[in-house]
């Protein structure tokens, strides 16, 4: 009887073995992802963002911001509102007031990441906790890297446009677990653009900055209240390679460019943590 039952657990064993290696499953290489993201065009490029995202000259870039081996692939634009008085060919203030045009007044952004299976994409969800203000990752120029919950988080500094000459500069700090990309603003900062005649410029004038609470701060203390907000964490090299609207309709009209832009934009990113 004992030896009937230690037969039994030896086969449960080697049946929760096979279970589970059965059961694994590894990402699969960056390059069968790269072309499952070239071919999946009626999942990306099928509906109105997409077109909107191309008439407005948007940018898009791949990465592994979550570093769980599976690709995502980022499209991110800018909404933008003339500002009243705009000329590119006028006067000095006028061409100043052209150059604030181009702050876009909010961000729109879409994210698919590779599935576990290596044969779908999967759209990401984006939670705002608090102020709902989508992120412009393209100023995403720092990292870091919390060896408690093992998750990477970036900063990220979202400037939208306020009326005609006024501004928020949002500071965020934005991670990715499990498909949803988490967004947290921890300060904005306030003020207006200086229109100057002697030279067609627009020169952003800080009225005052809060932190998540509401508390008002000043510039300094603000830039010093985002560093310590990821005190503890470790720094991390990052970078991301952007595909610009050039490159895209670039890429477009040659058999195979898309892909290879895909591939050279993942080829180009970063993410090493620094040593202590």
């Amino acid at each position: 009887m004992k030896l009937k039952k230690s037969k039994l657990l030896v086969l449960a064993s080697v049946a929760l073995f096979v279970f589970g290696v059965a059961g694994k499953t590894e990402a699969a290489s960056p390059d069968k992802q790269i072309e499952l993201l070239a071919k999946q065009t009626a999942v990306w490029g099928a509906d109105q963002f997409y077109r909107d995202w191309q008439k407005d000259g948007g940018y898009c870039a791949v990465t592994d911001l979550d570093g769980n081996g599976r690709l995502e692939l980022f499209f991110v634009r800018g909404v933008r509102n003339p500002v009243p008085g705009a000329n590119e060919n006028g006067s000095n203030e006028e061409k100043g007031r052209a150059l604030v045009a181009t702050v876009p007044i909010t961000m729109r952004v879409r994210g698919f990441e590779v599935s576990a299976d290596g044969k779908k994409l999967e759209e990401l969800k984006f939670n705002y906790p608090d102020k709902i203000v989508p992120p412009n990752l393209h100023s995403m120029q720092e990292a870091f890297y919390n060896d408690g919950d093992k998750i990477r988080f970036y900063n990220v500094a979202t400037l939208n446009r306020v009326g005609d000459l006024g501004f928020c500069l949002y500071r965020q700090v934005l991670s990715l677990k499990n498909g949803i990309v988490e967004v947290q603003t921890i300060g904005t900062e306030y003020g207006n653009y200086g229109l100057f005649n002697e030279a067609p410029t627009a020169e952003a004038i800080f009225d005052h900055a809060e932190d998540r609470y509401g508390k008002q701060m000043n510039e300094a203390a603000m830039n010093d209240y985002v560093k310590m907000y990821a005190a503890g964490a470790i720094p991390a090299d990052f970078k991301m390679k952007w595909i610009y609207p050039h490159d895209w309709q670039k890429a477009q009209k040659t058999p195979g460019g898309i892909r290879d832009a895909f591939a050279e934009s993942w080829k180009e990113f970063k993410f090493e943590v620094k040593k202590k």
